[in-house]
């Protein structure tokens, strides 16, 4: 028997619907789901703690009347935090203030203390599950097909069942499955895009694949305001249809038939905690690893829900988690800050602030964060130095710690550096720098690949780069503790680059520093650094990659042997497929006996990294590691003010291996 739950997300923060229109929302959406709890379908509803807080202050009678129904046990809350944040993208101790506080709430104004806990947005990283764990939670809430896509090897049978999600540090939790197919039948089916004979086709589809066997399935599992409301994110989106609440219900009420013809409305809808009962056996209670090198951080529906979507895209979502991280940074250094000082955090934190927000509460965001601190301050100063001689457009840096050779003919890429502190029997050619056209076989890679250079690329113009010549434009100054920092100040079109690389002499370090100007905010991919790794210096067998991705725990990724590409573009409109979170600001590439720590400041701005990897069949690789300050989807927006990024990318190596630096982590954490 094919076992079927419900499971509405209510959120009041809802990107694209305006404040004056929530008390319309709760009216038509959430009444009328209430109605079908009260009428005796086992309903789930989950809610950020933030929503049950507007939805106290603009309907206080709808929020008893929920508290009364989980009291009565005719519905079952599930938990998700206090606001609804992108796990993956914002730092651990905001996770777990986000899910304290959201307890916390649901204790205040429900009553109850939620089991079950859906992902945020069901973006999950292996590194949350310690964090699940710790707030008390018994079982998460995920989607399935994504999760499947990077594991072909996975039984389809698993989806109906409950498995375990491993995350870092040996941290497990039970899993609940959803499928985004599934419930998007549902919202088709109550639009009128397909007959209810369609849709019912499709259960019995899934019916079958149990083999005659027993499982579990979410017939919905998402908004609860798509239904008798439109919150206007589409064109397409069309008016609500007449008494849509009262074909969602009649749509399950059939599916009731299906899993026992006769037996009544609700047979074929049990609770949500349902799942959790079944005993492990062959297809329950698997360990799975959900995440993997290919896709570090899972994300729910199409591809084009990604970790970019609240990252740089919107009205400005990279201006938006930079003031954050400010934000936290201020709230980390004062240990008396307020619980209301973190509840603010957390809402500015809301990822409805990212996506399709209205102009109106847009403009209210910028006014509560208030000017951002000029990003003049990112350069260093010191004694200034005679300009470096240049050879063939290129010059030599060196400060005993860090030697590079740079070419001003191309904008001050990094033609290769080197730490000359390493023993010379363990190094093989430079540990970044540029690799010439003609490097590699493959026509593909046929390109000079530069580290430390900007490309702006807008849809159907030429690139903007800051591959310029300026040999007479170097400022070289001495920093403090006798490192040497050089400059200068690159224009391709509208495009202003002023870009610093420092070399520091007390430790293997090296610096990159600028600030991307152009006269307004238009569509356009927005990559401020590139970092290339000639092959050579890393060994490809045990080469391998860590970052945080929200949790306590650095995620250790393996390259060895498979084609990795992040930022791989979706579509047109689509410009990248993924990233990594890097929530501490570090990405850590090295292999089984060195590594570079490569380290960014979200509080400068907090771009986005993405890995390319492809291996060569002569032993040799490419290995790129790019940072993104903007890409584009369809929640994008322009904006006709100036526009800035700036960026502090530093580049550490350390004299150990990446999967030794991950267990000292994970020993400390």
């Amino acid at each position: 028997m094919l076992k079927l739950f419900a499971l509405f997300h209510l959120n009041l923060m809802y990107s694209s619907i305006a404040e004056d229109q929530r008390p319309l929302v709760v009216d038509r959406c959430y009444d009328p789901l209430l109605d079908l709890a009260e009428g005796g379908l086992p309903l789930a509803l989950e809610a950020p703690g933030l929503t049950l807080e507007m939805l106290r202050d603009v309907r206080p009678g709808v929020l008893e009347r929920m508290r009364r129904l989980v009291a009565r046990g005719k519905v079952t809350f599930v938990g998700s935090g206090y606001s609804q944040i992108i796990g993956p993208l914002v730092p651990a101790a905001v996770n777990r203030r986000n899910l304290a506080l959201g307890l916390q709430t649901y204790r205040d104004l429900l009553d109850c203390e939620p089991s079950l806990w859906l992902v945020g947005e069901m973006a999950y990283s292996a590194g949350l599950v310690p964090l699940y764990r710790e707030a008390g939670a018994r079982a998460i809430v995920m989607e399935w097909n994504n999760a499947r896509k990077e594991h072909p090897d996975w039984d389809r049978r698993w989806a109906f069942h409950r498995q375990t999600a491993r995350g870092t540090g040996g941290a497990e939790i039970p899993l609940v499955w959803i499928d985004t197919l599934d419930f998007q039948q549902l919202q088709r089916r109550v639009r009128d895009e397909i007959t209810q004979q369609e849709f019912l086709a499709h259960w019995e589809g899934r019916r079958a694949l149990l083999e005659g066997g027993d499982g579990f399935a979410a017939v919905y599992a998402s908004d609860a305001e798509v239904f008798g409301f439109r919150p206007g994110r589409f064109r397409d989106e069309g008016r609500a249809l007449q008494d849509e609440w009262g074909r969602l219900g009649a749509a399950l009420g059939d599916l009731g038939d299906l899993a026992d013809p006769g037996a009544g409305r609700s047979a074929g809808l049990v609770p949500i905690t349902s799942v959790l009962d079944e005993p492990d056996g062959p297809l329950c209670g698997r360990p799975l690893q959900l995440e993997s090198r290919t896709q570090p951080v899972v994300v729910k529906k199409q591809e084009k829900y990604n970790l970019n979507r609240w990252a740089v895209t919107g009205r400005g979502d990279l201006e938006a988690n930079t003031a954050c991280h400010r934000i936290l940074a201020g709230l980390a250094a004062r240990p008396d800050a307020d619980e209301g000082e973190w509840r603010r955090l957390l809402r500015l934190w809301s990822s409805d602030l990212r996506t399709h927000l209205t102009a109106g509460r847009w403009q209210a965001f910028l006014d509560e964060i208030g000017p951002q601190t000029p990003p003049d301050q990112v350069f260093l100063t010191g004694q200034a130095l005679p300009a470096p001689p240049l050879r063939d457009g290129r010059f030599t840096l060196d400060t005993g710690a860090v030697r590079a050779v740079i070419d001003a003919r191309r904008g001050l890429v990094l033609r290769a550096v080197e730490f000359p502190g390493l023993a010379e029997d363990r190094v093989r050619g430079p540990a970044l720098g540029t690799l010439p056209h003609g490097t590699f076989d493959d026509i593909a890679l046929g390109a000079d690949f530069y580290t430390g250079h900007a490309v702006v690329q807008q849809p159907g113009r030429p690139k903007l780069t800051d591959l310029k010549d300026c040999g007479s434009l170097v400022e070289l100054v001495r920093t403090g503790g006798g490192g040497l920092a050089v400059g200068a100040q690159l224009h391709d079109g509208d495009l202003v680059v002023r870009k610093q690389i420092v070399l520091h002499a007390d430790r293997p370090c090296l610096e990159l520093r600028g600030v991307l100007s152009l006269p307004s905010r238009q569509a356009a991919e927005i990559h401020p650094v590139h970092l290339t790794f000639p092959p050579g210096f890393l060994d490809p067998a045990s080469l391998a990659f860590a970052v945080r991705n929200g949790g306590p725990d650095l995620e250790l990724f393996s390259l060895a042997g498979a084609e990795v590409h992040h930022g791989a573009p979706y579509s047109t409109l689509i410009t990248a497929k993924g990233g990594l979170g890097a929530t501490d600001g570090r990405v850590i590439i090295g292999d089984d006996r060195r590594c570079l720590v490569i380290r960014h400041d979200p509080a400068v701005a907090a771009l986005i990294p993405t890995v390319r990897f492809i291996p060569q069949g002569d032993g040799r690789y490419f290995l790129r590691l790019r940072y993104a300050a903007q890409e584009i989807d369809e929640t994008f927006v322009p904006s006709d003010a100036p526009w800035q990024a700036a960026w502090t990318v530093g580049v550490t190596f350390l004299d150990r291996g990446v999967a030794d630096l991950v267990k000292e982590d994970l020993e400390l954490s």
